[in-house]
Order: C-alpha cells, then structure tokens, then sequence
C-alpha cells in the first residue's frame, strides 16, 4: 500500500520544516491546521511512495543534527534539504503528488498566508543590530568564521559575499551538496544562530 511522505512549511516558524507520513495529505494538512500554529502549513514537496517508513526514516536521518527534540518531526532545516534527500524516493518510481494549491479551510486562511508571505523580509543584519567587523561562527566547527561586512554581506576568505553563499562553501567542503543553503541557519553569535537572534528581534 502507497502512502506519501512530506515536507511541510510554516510561515510562523520560517526555520523550521516538518517531515511526515500520511495516506491522506489534504486531510492531515488540515488536522495540523486545528493545531496551535498561528498559521495553516504549507505543503513544500510530497511523494507517494511504497516504502514510506523506509524512505521517512532516511529523511530523519539524513537531518537527524538538526532534529529539534526526539521523537518529533521536527527539523531546523531548509526545505531544500530534505527535499534533496526525498527526491530519491521520485526518481525510484515514487510519484509527484505537492498540492499546486494552498489547503487551507477557508478564504481568510488563505488570505493570512498570502499576508504573510508579504510581511516576511528577508535577512540583514540591522534586524539583529549586529555591526560590520561582528565575527561569526560556523555552527558545525566554531574555528570557521566570517566577518560582518555591511548590511547583507560578509567577509569571508578574503571575499565579500553572502551569509548564504559562505554556509554553501563550507558544507560543501564538508561533503555536502544541496541545492540551497539558507544562511541564517548556519552562522552564530555568542552561541546563537542568525535565525534564532532575529526571532529574538521580532
């Protein structure tokens, strides 16, 4: 028997992705919406394969580091990580079934989303009131760093470039390779990351 596993979003928790298992994707989208999320969840990637505990299973491991407490399908992680990791599951004759549409219940769930997508800004650092020369740490090794160059920009290796595109160069010396890396997610300061401190913030 089929049953589809699936990456969703939040637009109240930005930083952080829900991974799970249904047989009925529209109707747990919206038991979690009876949840006490602020807002209805989002439905990044879904794929109805055969071996869903399998193929779940391997998505949590794959982020286990980033599970946010055990035995919850929970992860500070990007969508395109875990999407990266499920994408196997498509390419092995799983099928393709992410809503084109929002599930919401009503008109003005809808409408609150779209508000939010709207709101939501993207990172700079004037958000956290963290000023150029502000060292940062990488969070899987403490002794990579970068240094806050302006607004938007670091310096790192002796190049001005994104939060973003420096976590992507240092995983990818790690091993890894994903195709989107979200910046905030990986870089901190005095023990907390950029996503955390603009949480702190809002």
């Amino acid at each position: 028997m089929t049953k589809i596993v699936y990456i969703l979003t939040n637009q109240s928790m930005p930083d952080t992705i829900k991974i799970g298992i249904t047989d009925n994707l529209e109707r747990r989208m919206k038991e979690l919406d009876n949840t006490s999320t602020p807002l209805p969840f989002e439905c990044y990637y879904a794929v109805e394969v055969q071996d869903a505990k399998v193929i779940e299973k391997k998505i949590h491991e794959g982020l286990d580091d980033k599970r946010i407490r055990q035995n919850r399908e929970f992860f500070n992680s990007t969508p395109e990580q875990a999407k990266a990791i499920l994408q196997i599951a498509e390419v092995l004759g799983g099928k393709n079934v992410t809503p084109t549409d929002d599930i919401v219940e009503t008109p003005q769930d809808k409408q609150a989303l779209e508000n939010a997508r709207k709101i939501r800004k993207r990172f700079n650092f004037d958000m956290i009131n963290l000023k150029p020369g502000t060292i940062l740490e990488f969070v899987k090794d403490k002794t990579i760093t970068c240094e806050i160059h302006d607004s938007t920009k670091v310096k790192f290796r002796d190049k001005i470039t994104s939060l973003s595109d420096a976590a992507d160069v240092v995983l990818r010396d790690m091993g890894y390779d994903w195709a989107a890396v979200q910046g905030p997610i990986w870089w901190s300061y005095n023990g907390k990351t950029m996503s955390e401190l603009r949480r702190e913030y809002e």
